[in-house]
């Protein structure tokens, strides 16, 4: 079956040197087993994508990218240097290979400009922002008044925002210390990222800019078995009620897609299209940190109805992000 995914990662050349804590630090570690594939954009990726349906790969660079940058670069220039980058060198695939705009969220403005640009110039189907930014010391979040600009852009131009996860801070010791292992990908990836977007909803953003859409990995990063719960709590809470105009269950269905990225459980896909709509989930891999073979094997085999995977292979992704 014909198939687009949308969270298959690439790194740029000399990116992992720009990691803060080099070589001991926990991203790098997960990095570089699979450096050659990130950094291969086209040719390897393309057989993969031969064998197992894929007809295009919208491509994001690997996380934490330029939201891990150190206070003392220049993120704005390094992520026009990076787009620009992607842009030629997946310029003869332009048929297969699309690309996410990296963005410097530590400037709204910077990171309005190059979205724009990246949109209008590039022809970028959207961006992927990983996670917070922590250039100025602390994580920073994207709820905060002056991102509300950014998504109003994001908005306008009618173009999605991946919120990718990136390692938990270093400083939540509290339940992390002595167990690295939880900090990504299999469990602190979808909690960081799950109260990010908490962050956003509570914040009433999707409020003020109603057709923003947001796109989430890994099946919603817990968000669909959460939501009823989120509902039924927050309307029983005692203290002073939050004004927004819907539930976070309305909010998901409204304003978010989920990929099927690094997922591969029936059970768990039949539960995000009963909770999101069909027309709400997305394919993705998650190459090269998961198996494109693994993927489109346990895709291909679901005995689901035929409109619905459909949809899911590629029919949303290519309607949301104008592809195909």
């Amino acid at each position: 079956m014909q198939k687009i995914a949308l969270e298959e990662a690439i790194a740029v050349p000399g990116q992992d040197k720009l990691e803060p804590g080099g070589s001991a630090s926990f991203v790098y570690q997960a990095l570089m087993p699979v450096y050659d594939q990130l950094i291969d954009l086209t040719e390897e990726r393309l057989r993969h994508m031969d064998a197992t349906g894929i007809e295009i790969a919208v491509l994001s660079v690997t996380s934490p990218g330029v939201q891990g940058l150190p206070a003392d670069a220049d993120a704005a220039a390094i992520a026009e240097q990076w787009n620009d980058y992607v842009a030629t060198a997946i310029g003869l695939h332009r048929d297969r290979l699309s690309c996410l705009a990296v963005l410097p969220m530590r400037d709204p403005d910077a990171a309005i400009t190059e979205l724009r640009r990246c949109v209008s110039e590039l022809g970028f189907p959207g961006a992927l922002v990983n996670g917070y930014d922590d250039g100025a010391g602390t994580p920073l979040y994207y709820d905060a008044p002056q991102y509300l600009d950014f998504w109003r852009a994001a908005e306008e131009l009618g173009v999605p925002v991946y919120l990718h996860p990136r390692t938990v801070p270093p400083d939540r010791v509290t339940t992390y210390d002595g167990f690295f292992q939880l900090v990504g990908a299999a469990w602190g990836f979808h909690v960081e990222t799950a109260e990010h977007v908490l962050r956003l909803i509570l914040s009433g953003l999707f409020d003020k800019a109603p057709r923003l859409q947001i796109i989430l990995g890994h099946m919603g990063e817990l968000l669909p078995w959460c939501s009823w719960r989120l509902d039924h709590r927050l309307a029983l809470d005692p203290g002073d009620k939050l004004p927004l105009g819907r539930t976070v269950t309305e909010y998901l269905r409204r304003n978010f897609y989920v990929t099927t990225s690094g997922y591969f459980h029936t059970p768990s896909l039949e539960y995000a299209v009963g909770i999101l709509g069909a027309d709400r989930v997305l394919y993705s891999v998650d190459y090269p940190y998961e198996s494109c073979e693994e993927a489109g094997t346990w895709f291909d085999k679901l005995d689901l109805p035929e409109d619905l995977l459909h949809k899911i292979a590629f029919d949303n992704a290519a309607r949301l992000l104008k592809l195909g």
